[in-house]
């Protein structure tokens, strides 16, 4: 098996939630239990941010509205802590970076996610970031693996897939990808080893 391209989510596997900021929600702002669905669940504006309808400041102001919330106090406590680096994965894909032709980020953004790269200090670990926001498509739609595709310059059954999601590996494996699952780290070890040497 040749695999020239790996294409690697970002929020969930690059980026892991950390959890912190979601109790800092709850506790400070006095957020719902269910605060990460008003965020991302299909009824929040996050349909339209990550599809580049909405910008992240309009998608802040929304969400700091619903939480009764200065937008700045939202937005600061987003950058300083909704996300964490995956350093054990990070790590692995620097020593193993070599193997394939080309490392893509393939994500469902909004328009500061290249910032986001840089500022976890992981911009380096992408030939090519494929943002949903730029595309107008997130995953699953086949349009955004399309362009991640052609970005990379590939066919689908040299590819391997990486994704937190289930949904989302569904796509890719019908258009001829491999996939990987990225649940924890040790699993992920135990899967990868069919797609490196």
């Amino acid at each position: 098996m040749i695999i020239e391209t790996w294409f690697i989510d970002v929020g969930g596997v690059i980026l892991l939630p950390n959890s912190a900021y979601w109790d800092t929600l709850k506790e400070r702002y006095q957020a719902p239990e269910t605060v990460e669905s008003l965020f991302y669940g299909v009824e929040s504006p996050w349909a339209e941010c990550r599809t580049g309808i909405i910008n992240r400041q309009t998608y802040n102001e929304r969400m700091a509205r619903q939480l009764n919330m200065e937008v700045e106090a939202l937005e600061a406590l987003r950058w300083q802590s909704e996300w964490i680096r995956n350093d054990a994965l990070v790590s692995w894909i620097r020593t193993h970076r070599h193997q394939p032709r080309r490392v893509v980020a393939v994500s469902n953004a909004d328009d500061w996610l290249e910032r986001q790269l840089e500022h976890f200090g992981v911009g380096d670990l992408f030939d090519t970031v494929i943002n949903s926001w730029r595309v107008g498509a997130a995953k699953p739609d086949r349009a955004i693996y399309e362009r991640a595709l052609e970005a990379a310059r590939t066919v689908p059954d040299r590819c391997l897939f990486i994704d937190d999601r289930e949904s989302n590996l569904v796509t890719a494996s019908e258009l001829g990808m491999h996939t990987l699952l990225y649940t924890t780290f040790s699993d992920f070890l135990h899967q990868v080893t069919e797609f490196v040497n």
